[in-house]
This record gives C-alpha cells, sequence and structure tokens, in this order.
C-alpha cells in the first residue's frame, strides 16, 4: 500500500510540474535575435554565462548584457570580466553570497529589467541549488514589480540537459569562442573540463538542426513561466 501511495503521489508531483508545458510548441524552432532585441542572461556564478549562452552571446554580442549574481572571491571576479571582455559583453556583477542565492532577493531586486525583450536564466530543473533558486528570486520580483508583458523567460542549460526546448540556435561557427570564454574560467576548468563536456553536448544539440553544434533553450511567456514556478 505505501508503495502504491508513493508511486501516485511521484506521478501526479510530475503532472503538477510539467502540465505547463504540454500546452507549448515543442517543435524545435531556430531563435532569430532581431537588431533591438535586448537580451538579458543572469548567471548564478561566473562561468554560467559562458556555458549556457556562450554561443548565441558570440553571434549577437551587441543584444546582450549579462548580470552575475555571485563572485565568491577576486580570482572568479577576474575571470569573469576577461570572458565577457573576449566575448564583446556589457556585464554587472552582484554581491550575494555564492551558495546562498535563495537568499538574496534584496540584492537581486536591484537588477533593472526595462527595455529588455528576454531574460535568460538556468532551467528550473537545473541539477544546482544556486542555479534552481534563479527562477525563485524572478518569480519574487514579477510578483512584486511591473516589468514589459510581453518579456520573455529562457531557460539554459548549465548542468542538466533540458528535457523540452523550444527553440535552438546554431553556434557551428562560434563554438571555438564559446570554449574559449569558459577556458578564461579557469580556476572552475582546472577542476573539470567543462569546455569538452559542453562541445559534446552542443554537438549533440546540432543532430536535432542537422549542423556542427548548437545551443537550446526553452522560451516561455511571463504567464507560462509563473505556472511552471508554482508547481515546482
Amino acid at each position: 500500500m505505501k508503495k502504491f501511495f508513493l508511486k501516485s503521489l511521484y506521478k501526479r508531483v510530475l503532472n503538477i510540474i510539467f502540465h505547463p508545458f504540454l500546452g507549448m510548441n515543442i517543435k524545435p524552432m531556430v531563435l532569430k535575435l532581431e537588431e533591438n532585441d535586448k537580451c538579458l542572461v543572469i548567471a548564478p556564478h561566473p562561468d554560467d554565462e559562458s556555458i549556457g549562452c556562450g554561443g548565441i552571446m558570440s553571434k549577437y554580442p551587441q543584444n546582450f548584457k549579462v548580470v552575475c549574481l555571485t563572485h565568491a572571491n577576486d580570482e572568479r571576479k577576474n575571470e569573469f570580466e576577461n570572458a565577457m571582455n573576449y566575448l564583446n559583453i556589457e556585464r554587472d556583477i552582484l554581491n550575494i553570497e555564492d551558495k546562498h542565492i535563495s537568499e538574496g532577493y534584496d540584492e537581486f531586486s536591484k537588477i533593472n529589467f526595462d527595455g529588455f525583450n528576454y531574460v535568460f536564466i538556468p532551467y528550473i530543473f537545473d541539477q544546482h541549488n544556486d542555479h534552481k533558486a534563479v527562477s525563485l528570486l524572478l518569480f519574487e520580483y514579477l510578483k512584486k514589480n511591473n516589468v514589459n508583458k510581453n518579456l520573455k523567460i529562457v531557460f539554459y542549460e548549465v548542468w542538466s540537459a533540458m528535457n523540452m526546448p523550444n527553440y535552438f540556435i546554431n553556434i557551428s561557427k562560434f563554438m571555438e569562442n564559446k570554449i574559449n570564454a569558459i577556458n578564461f574560467h579557469k580556476s572552475q576548468v582546472d577542476e573539470k573540463d567543462y569546455a569538452t563536456k559542453i562541445l559534446g553536448l552542443n554537438q549533440y544539440r546540432g543532430m536535432i538542426i542537422n549542423c556542427a553544434a548548437a545551443e537550446c533553450f526553452t522560451i516561455l511567456s511571463i504567464e507560462e513561466f509563473n505556472k511552471i514556478i508554482k508547481g515546482f
């Protein structure tokens, strides 16, 4: 009986979480940014922005700004600055304590979302608590503040592959730039070869749109995003 109850509960939780996805168009579409589209990438830590969005930022540097929420120490802060200089990306860095992003709403609320068409954040089901926390902070911010109703929320991949990405971008010509940006985060790649592993993921994603490498995203309206976070 206990086993049956747990199995039923598990199915119910999955239905609550994933139901908002079911009405979405999950046929892969190519993400094309217009000249005037403004994109904000929120990175929990230095390197997340390069791992998840290094390709699209290389293709459209003029469209992007990155806000990094933590930096842990001066070494990681400098690595982030060097990577953004390499990609020619506008950026800012906040002072939320590493591993405590969920407690950093006051600092997070300093972010200026005005004028942006897209906000890129880590996938809500990413296997890192700080990465999940970004969605919860954004959800809280959207409840308390007026933002562009047409704002799109974009999940990107870092530690976990997305199960239902609905947009892709061919980054075959920009993969070298992405790898170089990742490798600027030397304190991290000395521990794990992120560049090689992410290249493998992007090559796998490339099969979907028949190219050498691609980044994939899940793009949601504010309403869709709110439904998912409420279920989560």
